[in-house]
Parts: C-alpha cells; structure tokens; sequence
C-alpha cells in the first residue's frame, strides 16, 4: 500500500427513524436473543455510542445487532454513517469483513484481569462488558481463556474439585520452590497479617467485599494471586499490599518464605489493617 494512499473518511452522523434501516437479508452473521439483550444492556448504560452503518440506499452493512436492540428497546430514531462510496461488490465484502476482522483480535489477559477487578471494586455490573459474571469468575480465579469472543471457560468441574485442582502446588515450580507441605497451614477464609501487608485466602471476586475494604489508603495496592517472592519485592516496602490468593499451597509457602527472609513473629494469622 502505498504512502500516498487516502482512504474515504465518514463525514457526519445522522440521526434516522428506526423504520427507515433496512437490515441486508444476506447477512452471515447471527443474533442470539440473549446477546440482543446485552446489546441493550450496553445501549442502556452507555448511551447509543457505536452508529449503524447504512449504504445510500438505506440498508444496514454494519451494526445488525445494534438495530435489533433499538427495536427491543422500542426507539424511534437510531444513529447512522451513510457508507455511499462502496460499490455493491465492496458492500457484500464490508458486511463479512466488520465482523470477521473483530474475531481475528486477541485479548492481554493480565491487563484484561486488572481492568476488571477495578470494575469489580467499584461494584459495576460486569455483564456490561459482554461477559457473564458465572464465566468470569474461573478466569478472575486465575484460569485462561479458552476462547476470546465465545466468553471465558466454563467448566462443568464443581468449585471442590477446582480447588482441588488449583492447590496441586504447579504454580510454585515458576519459582523454583519444592512443592513440599508448606509448614504454614492455612484455610479458605483465613486472613494473615504478613509485615505491613494482608493475605487473603480465598477466592478473588466471590470474596472481593471481605478484602475491597481494606483498599482505603492510596498507599494500598490490590494484589491477586500473590507469589512466595511478592510481599518481599522492593514494591512491596513502599506499599500496603492486599493480597488475594485462592491457592492454600502457593498462600502457605507464601507466609513460610515471608517468616524465613523477615524473621519469626513476621506473620499472624487473623490480621487487621
């Protein structure tokens, strides 16, 4: 492609009657009720923000969802971008390439997780965001992405089992740690007081109004999935960290690393801010 080359820029938005949008009745692409719904939803909370795009003959190229959740939302008049410098070969292609081109992105799943935890700390509806809240929750726990635009994993597996799972100690072989019976035992639900900073135990959004309290001090920083080094990183010497592990192996050996560098009496078990 060439340097001089100047692709056609949208003008304006206009402002049509919803009857006058005309959905193209080749597209490809399908909308389940339920995802018409969140479209709603998101409509709702953030106004109608992404314009339908039309072509000079008044028919839908990108943004059928969006048309169906004005319908379900009953509004008279939708936002729209008239596309009129694509040739019909050109409108056919832009109608598969809008949603095609989306599915090819990917996701950074460890600023995806900071962005929401600090949603969830504010108490926003994370289905806003397109994900439900029950799919969520294994990733937030510290699981993967199975795939970026059919939602998260959601393992039929029942929470004993997972936590079976998580607490096998594979995490600690990313630093070198014997996986050994940690000498610190802990329990879901125990909070440890370790230096100036608290660990909790437990998982990071199905206990998150427990541990979102204790970020009441900017020098407080929210820590999920601690590892044995974290508490003793320079960071952590000019900070409060509240830290959140689910994993009792990884939170064990955690506090028996912290109590080895610091001393004994470094840690407590039943801390308080």
């Amino acid at each position: 492609m060439g340097t001089n080359f100047s692709p056609a820029l949208a003008k304006r938005i206009e402002v049509w009657p919803i009857e006058k949008v005309i959905p193209y009745e080749r597209n490809a692409r399908t909308h389940s009720p339920e995802q018409v719904r969140q479209i709603s939803a998101s409509i709702l909370e953030f106004g109608f923000v992404n314009p339908i795009l039309v072509d000079s003959k008044d028919g839908v190229i990108a943004g059928h969802g969006r048309l169906l959740a004005a319908q379900d939302l009953a509004l008279k008049e939708v936002p729209v971008v008239v596309l009129d410098h694509l040739s019909d070969t050109q409108k056919k292609a832009y109608v598969i390439a809008d949603n095609k081109l989306a599915l090819n992105a990917g996701w950074d799943e460890t600023q995806l997780r900071e962005e929401m935890f600090s949603l969830q700390a504010v108490d926003f509806d994370l289905e806003l965001t397109g994900f439900k809240t029950d799919d969520l929750e294994e990733f937030l726990d510290g699981g993967e992405l199975e795939d970026e635009f059919q939602g998260f994993d959601n393992d039929p597996t029942t929470e004993e089992e997972d936590e079976k799972e998580k607490s096998d100690g594979s995490l600690l072989s990313l630093v070198n740690i014997a996986i050994d019976e940690p000498k610190h035992q802990v329990e879901t639900g125990d909070i440890w007081k370790v230096g100036p900073h608290l660990l909790f135990i437990g998982s990071v959004i199905k206990e998150w109004s427990v541990w979102n309290k204790y970020l009441n001090d900017e020098n407080c920083l929210f820590c999920p999935y601690p590892g044995p080094f974290v508490p003793l990183g320079k960071k952590a010497d000019d900070n409060i960290l509240i830290m959140v592990q689910p994993d009792k192996y990884v939170a064990g050996h955690l506090l028996d690393r912290y109590v080895e560098i610091k001393g004994e009496g470094s840690v407590a078990k039943g801390g308080e801010a």
